[in-house]
């Protein structure tokens, strides 16, 4: 039923909660496991004309390597087979045409990310993906 699943990760406990729920999805279909993070590069800080982002960027994918990298290793305990991507881009677009882009049948996101302050500018990312997906939406506590 379910053939390719993407999760999305962010280093949340929401997003591990996720993982953990594609998982038992993924089992008994056999399914792949796509684990995307999305370094939101658009909307860095700036500050009278002069950006942080080399180094902002920088530590932002650093990071995001360290997640997938976790959540790799889960999977791979698991028994499951996995795909890495790390996106540079808006989380919200990113996370909505991946899916079109890779035939993904299910998407699996915590309900809530990693930043509530970014949320209050930005908007939820789980909300825009849920509204604007093709592909079904599954939201986890």
């Amino acid at each position: 039923m379910f053939d390719r699943i993407l999760v999305a990760i962010d280093g949340s406990k929401s997003s591990y909660k996720a993982l953990d729920l594609a998982i038992n999805i993924a089992k008994p279909f056999k399914s792949e496991l796509y684990l995307v993070s999305v370094v939101n590069a658009a909307n860095l800080p700036m500050n009278v004309g002069v950006s942080y982002a080399p180094k902002l960027i920088n530590d932002l994918e650093n990071d995001a390597k360290m997640d997938l990298a976790k959540a790799k290793d889960i999977v791979k305990e698991a028994g499951l087979v996995s795909n890495i991507k790390l996106i540079n881009g808006e989380p919200r677009e990113e996370l909505t045409e991946f899916p079109k882009n890779h035939k993904i049948d299910l998407i699996v996101m915590g309900k809530t990310g990693t930043s509530s302050f970014a949320r209050a500018f930005i908007g939820s990312v789980t909300r825009y993906v849920s509204e604007h997906s093709k592909a079904n939406v599954l939201i986890v506590e």
